[in-house]
């Protein structure tokens, strides 16, 4: 039975290990906003149940929209024909309807069967969508019965560093440069980063051992949109030109980029910044610091120079201020502003304290 932990890359491994041995659960449960995780796993499920050849009778394959949950039961409760075992996968699972009662096939599983659920929650913050409901009785026997797996994003500030063992798991390293480079491109979508690594890695010189940030800026599609990551650099450096030029940009593009997510990755930037205060004034070393906040020591620097921009005093005035503007743009007192005038008067007023 799977232990559900908030670290979706250790389990992942741990999960992927126990498969790659052979050792199957009758039935898991994948879901979550990070896709690149669920996909990997069904894919290596479905690789590994059933041997190749005996794929058209053990291998069974619903989407969401297509079925319903009394025919995946069915399914699943069925002897497999001509084969010893087979696998049962429902893709896209997010648009069944009712996929709760999937639940009653938990009172009678077949040995024989493996079935894979996968749910993905959207990951993209313009668009809504409901998660697993881990109160449901539903969650709690799938928990008992086999495999659940929460698939979680990386935080950006990781992003670099999954980056990296990524490309060192395709047997080529990364400079840091690079892997933030490319981190900026490509945000937190793994799917993206590791189809952009594969990709990169066919146009190389046969032989590359190490990628750099030229081989990102001239392979990779670079598009010419900011991120918030962006954003909390620019202010973090005060670098005012550049601050305008993203606000203007997330401005002309409100639906893509929602107010609301941008003031959580500030607000999560500034606080950060605040308990990197609070850790200097007691004596923690910086290298300390670093491990403690999670920061990739290729981003000490722009942090070094945020808290020398950012007094303690600074920091906390940025938070207020974020918090009142959060506030103002859930109510009336917004007026007519826009969202991208509050984003506008925001980052003016943090630029200048």
């Amino acid at each position: 039975m799977a232990k559900q932990t908030s670290d979706s890359s250790t389990e992942f491994k741990a999960i992927r290990e126990q498969i790659l041995q052979g050792d199957f659960k009758p039935f898991y449960l994948l879901f979550g906003k990070e896709h690149y995780y669920i996909d990997e796993l069904c894919r290596l499920l479905m690789d590994s149940v059933v041997p190749e050849d005996q794929k058209d009778f053990g291998q069974i394959v619903y989407y969401g929209a297509d079925v319903s949950a009394a025919q995946v039961v069915s399914t699943a409760r069925q002897f497999p024909m001509m084969v010893e075992r087979q696998i049962v996968v429902v893709k896209e699972a997010q648009m069944m309807k009712k996929i709760e009662d999937i639940g009653v096939y938990f009172e009678g599983m077949m040995p024989s069967t493996v079935l894979v659920v996968c749910y993905k929650t959207p990951n993209d913050p313009t668009k809504s969508g409901k998660n697993i409901d881990k109160r449901t009785s539903f969650y709690k026997q799938a928990q008992k019965a086999g495999v659940v797996f929460e698939s979680n994003q990386v935080p950006d500030y990781k992003m670099p560093g999954w980056i990296e063992k990524y490309a060192a798991q395709k047997g080529v390293g990364m400079s840091p440069d690079a892997a933030a480079l490319l981190s900026e491109f490509a945000g937190v979508d793994m799917a993206k980063v590791a189809l952009e690594i594969d990709k990169l890695l066919k146009l190389l010189p046969q032989g590359c051992k190490r990628i750099s940030a030229q081989d990102i800026e001239a392979n990779v599609g670079m598009s010419r949109d900011y991120s918030v990551f962006e954003l909390t650099k620019a202010l973090s450096l005060k670098d005012a030109q550049k601050a305008f030029r993203i606000t203007q940009f997330f401005s002309s593009s409100p639906k893509r980029y929602p107010l609301v997510v941008t003031l959580a990755a500030l607000t999560t930037h500034f606080i950060r910044l605040l308990r990197y205060h609070a850790l200097l004034q007691s004596g923690t070393s910086r290298s300390e610091i670093l491990a403690e906040l999670g920061i990739n020591p290729y981003f000490a620097g722009e942090y070094d120079t945020a808290i020398k921009n950012y007094s303690c005093p600074k920091v906390i005035k940025a938070i207020s201020v974020l918090r009142n503007t959060d506030t103002k743009a859930k109510s009336n007192g917004r007026g007519e502003a826009t969202d991208g005038e509050l984003l506008q008067e925001l980052v003016s007023k943090i630029l200048f304290l």
